[in-house]
Order: structure tokens, then sequence, then C-alpha cells
């Protein structure tokens, strides 16, 4: 390498040394060069944006309501995810402080008050539901257990491809973005191909465009950048986001169950129903 380039006639008049001053000089801004790249390019695929989920009800065809809810909410990078964070603590705290509770303030045993104050503390945070009426769902699907979570996964799916659409018709997010969706989902029963299938699902429903779970329709993909999906379960008495899930998928579910529509009037939020 060396004898090559003190072979190129250009360089012939220069010294050894100073052939070898330029050798480096050369070194170091290709070097340069490819940094500067490499950290525009990290910078531009840290866009991040944050899922947090639970559900309400049994998907199942003796469910009370005859609904299954997936809610939770969406931030748009780790400072305003913080910031929730801190909001619903705080007023969590509140609320165990002045009943004395230490156990994990599910939605399932408090009262209304508790419910409608941990509610308005994230009320002004971007959230998103989608509800499965399951009077309509097939019976082969409700009998199959595995066909059960496929059913799941397909509604969980769609309701982050719907919030997206939002961002891409908001100006929030451009097709050309690379993204980075972290999923959290409160903890449950799944195999390690389940979070695989979920994940997958989801990158080739963004990137690449995929059939409909129920029409087997064709859509385009939505991002042409790169996509990057993080899928966790979270056990929800360690995770106030979570929690927060907790609280408003149960307040969807009350409005079906309890008849009581004007609970789903929810400012910031996309509310999906499925089949």
């Amino acid at each position: 390498m060396w004898n090559l380039f003190c072979s190129y006639k250009p360089l012939l008049v220069l010294t050894h040394r100073g052939r070898l001053f330029l050798l480096l000089k050369i070194i170091y801004f290709c070097a340069n060069v490819y940094k500067d790249v490499e950290v525009r390019r990290v910078i531009v695929i840290l866009k991040d944006i944050y899922f947090y989920f639970d559900d309400s009800g049994v998907l199942h065809k003796n469910e009370r309501s005859k609904c299954f809810v997936y809610a939770g909410y969406v931030f748009k990078g780790r400072e305003e995810r913080d910031n929730a964070r801190r909001l619903y603590r705080k007023a969590n705290k509140d609320i165990r402080d002045s009943t004395g509770t230490e156990s994990e303030l599910k939605a399932s045993v408090l009262g209304p008050a508790h419910k409608r104050s941990l509610y308005n503390a994230l009320r002004e945070f971007e959230s998103l539901s989608a509800v499965v009426d399951i009077s309509r769902v097939y019976d082969n699907i409700l009998s199959d257990k595995r066909a059960i979570c496929r059913y799941k996964d397909f509604v969980m799916k769609m309701a982050i491809k719907a919030k997206l659409q939002d961002y891409l018709q908001r100006g929030v997010l451009s097709r050309y973005d690379d993204i980075r969706l972290h999923i959290s989902v409160d903890e449950q029963l799944t195999s390690t191909n389940g979070y695989y299938s979920l994940r997958d699902s989801i990158y080739e429903e963004l990137r690449h465009g995929i059939a409909n779970f129920n029409y087997g329709v064709e859509y385009p993909r939505l991002f042409q950048g790169e996509v990057e999906v993080a899928i966790q379960y979270l056990d929800s008495k360690k995770n106030y986001l979570i929690q927060a899930s907790d609280i408003i998928a149960n307040r969807i579910w009350t409005s079906y169950a309890a008849n009581r529509p004007n609970l789903r009037i929810i400012p910031n939020h996309i509310g999906l129903t499925f089949p």
C-alpha cells in the first residue's frame, strides 16, 4: 500500500517524510468523515415513539360486557414519557397516602372518584384504544386459544398503525423518518414465539406493507425509512404507565358494560372498533 502510494507520480516531488505526512492527513480526514456520517445516522434514527397498553374484559363469548378492550398511551420521545410518568406517580402517591393503601391501585378495585383522579392525571396526553365487539367475532377464533392470541395481536398492531398514520397526517412524522417503536404491554402469558410473531408482524406492516388479517387486502407500507420495533411485557406493579393504561382501558370497558358512552369522550384520543 505504501509503495503504491509513493509511486504515484505527482507525489514524487515530495520527500519521504512529506509523503508520510500527507498520507497521515488523508487517513485523519477519512476517519473524521466516517465519524461524522455515523453521528448523523444515529441522530436521524433516534425518533423514539413509546406505546403502553393494558386490556380490560376477556376475549371470550361469555364476557358479560360483550367487549374486549386494549387501551393505553403513546408518547413522542423520552422527555414526554418521563413527564407523564411523574404526573401519574404523584397522583398515585396522593391516593395511597390518603387511603393508606400499599398494594397496586388497580381500576377493578378502585372507586369512581379515585379512578377519575388517576385518569385526569394524564388526560392531556395522547391515548388510543381498540374495542372488540365479541358478538361479531367468528366462533372458530373464540374457540381456539392460539387464534385468540393472534387476533389480539392483530388488534394491537392495527391500533399502533392507526396512531402512526395520525402522526403522518398531522406532520408529526414523515414517511421518510427512521423510527424506533417501544411497545410495553401488561405482563401476560406469552411464548417466545408469540413475542417474535407480534414484533415481526408490526415491522412488516409498517415497513413493507402486509395483508389485512380479516379480508386478505394488501396495504402499502407506511414508512420508507428504517423501522425498529421493541416489545416488552412488564409487571404492572413496577410500571406507572402500565397502571395508567389499566385505568383508561377500564374506563372504556365500563362505558360499554354500564352503557355510559360519555366515558368515551376523551381528548387527544383515537378509538378503533373491531371487527
